[in-house]
């Protein structure tokens, strides 16, 4: 006799409220201070909201939800001051509210274009 078993879920549609992001900024480059040179400063992480973007079109551009800017370039003999990392951007829908991992909101409600 064979059984056979079959479970069901049930679906609840494609809505996401809220998402959990990992975010850092880039860290800064080496400095050289023999010759008083300066390290790039680090990448910036930015939130831009965009007007036809929705968390699940971000769940699905980016599964792995890590968004990290780029590291500052080290000072040396041919170029005392080190270039900037690489920004990252990262879009969001209108009228979001961003807070950190504590539940401090750093902004709310945001506009189109503006960064935060």
């Amino acid at each position: 006799m064979v059984h056979r078993s079959c479970v069901l879920f049930r679906k609840y549609g494609n809505f996401i409220d809220n998402l959990r992001l990992f975010t850092r900024g880039g860290c800064g480059g080496m400095g050289y201070p023999r010759l008083g040179g300066e390290g790039g400063k680090g990448g910036d992480v930015w939130v831009v909201a965009q007007n036809r973007m929705t968390l699940k079109q971000l769940k699905d551009k980016y599964p792995q939800k890590r968004f990290v800017a780029g590291v500052g370039a080290n000072s040396k003999v041919s170029a005392l001051k080190g270039s900037k990392g690489k920004d990252c951007e990262i879009p969001v829908p209108v009228g979001i509210s961003v807070t950190d991992e504590n539940g401090k909101i750093i902004d709310s409600q945001m506009l189109e274009n503006p960064l935060c």
